[in-house]
């Protein structure tokens, strides 16, 4: 083998990729795209859904697969976006942990439809969504809560927590602080209905207490 040989087996395509072949690869890297893009927002359980991210999941896996069939289609471009991807940094925070999930399941359907494997794709696809959804909806099911209780010194704690035990069984105290003339005690309850009425009614009428406030708990977010 000569040496320009050489030198073309690693700068030109072993096997050309047609037009009709790239845009089968986008269409389906749109197709998974868009499975993503539902089961996010059918999954999400956060205060403010963000439109422009579930966008740009449907844009990673798109990005991705072109990647993909860059480096599958010529040596010399594989090695040079090695280099290019090693330096670049992402810094751009993310609120909410569960969103890395979306990210990460984007770039990896991208990678499987680029490399073409197109059963990994479409299965994984839809066995993480069907995970994804059914855990959201676990989620939904039982939702926990908290119970902030304001009033003066002399606020009963064993009082507050007697209160609440007929409409709460499984209920708990996160924390109990008295300063000065005033208290804050913070409970948390497990509940299937919404805000339940009667309890903030019974939690008002008692002796010492000012104010109650009723938060959803939602994983590192209170909203």
């Amino acid at each position: 083998m000569s040496k320009k040989e050489i030198l073309d087996w690693f700068t030109v395509n072993s096997e050309s990729l047609s037009v009709e072949k790239i845009l089968f690869v986008l269409c389906v890297s749109f197709a998974v795209g868009i499975v993503i893009f539902i089961t996010y927002r059918l999954a999400y359980t956060g205060v403010s859904y963000n439109g422009r991210f579930n966008t740009g999941n449907v844009v990673i896996v798109l990005i991705t697969s072109v990647i993909m069939l860059m480096i599958s289609s010529n040596m010399a471009i594989s090695l040079g976006m090695v280099g290019a991807l090693s330096i670049v940094r992402f810094r751009t925070a993310i609120k909410d942990p569960s969103d890395t999930i979306y990210i990460f399941w984007a770039i990896v359907e991208g990678l499987c439809v680029g490399a073409q494997i197109y059963k990994l794709a479409v299965i994984s696809t839809i066995f993480i969504a069907i995970v994804l959804l059914a855990s959201s909806y676990y989620a939904n099911v039982r939702k926990k809560y908290l119970i902030i209780i304001r009033g003066g010194k002399d606020t009963d704690l064993e009082l507050i927590k007697a209160t609440l035990k007929p409409y709460y069984p499984k209920m708990g105290v996160r924390a109990s602080n008295y300063v000065g003339e005033r208290c804050e005690i913070i409970c948390e309850v497990s509940a299937r209905q919404e805000m339940n009425v009667e309890a903030i009614t019974a939690l008002r009428n008692c002796k010492h207490v000012s104010g109650v406030n009723w938060l959803l708990e939602m994983g590192e977010r209170i909203g």
